[in-house]
């Protein structure tokens, strides 16, 4: 191969530069996206007197429901895109930590639930549960990347 032919890319290195940017690209695209409505809704709270729950409670209601729907369709757009940017090993970890997620939520939520009943625990906590599911599913994924290296 000669100097000037080594510079050059072929189709598949073109495709996945390609492929890396467009995954790069949703992946930044979906925490711009979270981190603007983390940071507005904070806002919000903050320059209240009422608790950050209530905040929701004075927005009218056609807004917050143009808010979440444009939000859904955000969300929706950029995950669509970034499945379609990823590669089948990417897929298999993202599965595994979106399965490892939802079994602890639905294991958690019905086990706390029933021990509140019973006096146990206190009622629980959907919160706490939500945290608990995506850190669990995040710790399988980051398992997968690491057991890879």
């Amino acid at each position: 191969m000669t100097g000037a032919n080594m510079t050059e890319q072929g189709e598949g290195e073109r495709i996945e530069a390609r492929r890396r940017r467009t995954f790069w690209m949703s992946l930044g695209v979906l925490m711009i996206g979270g981190a603007l409505a983390g940071l507005f809704t904070g806002i919000a709270a903050g320059g209240s007197d009422l608790e950050p729950d209530a905040i929701w409670a004075r927005v009218p209601q056609p807004l917050a429901v143009a808010i979440t729907g444009a939000l859904l369709i955000a969300f929706s757009y950029a995950t669509w895109r970034f499945y379609k940017a990823i590669d089948e090993v990417e897929l298999a970890d993202n599965l595994w930590g979106s399965t490892a997620s939802y079994y602890l939520y639905a294991t958690l939520f019905p086990l706390w639930w029933a021990l509140g009943k019973a006096g146990v625990l206190p009622e629980p906590n959907d919160w706490a549960i939500y945290l608990i599911a995506l850190g669990g599913g995040g710790v399988v994924y980051l398992w997968r990347k690491w057991r890879a290296r």
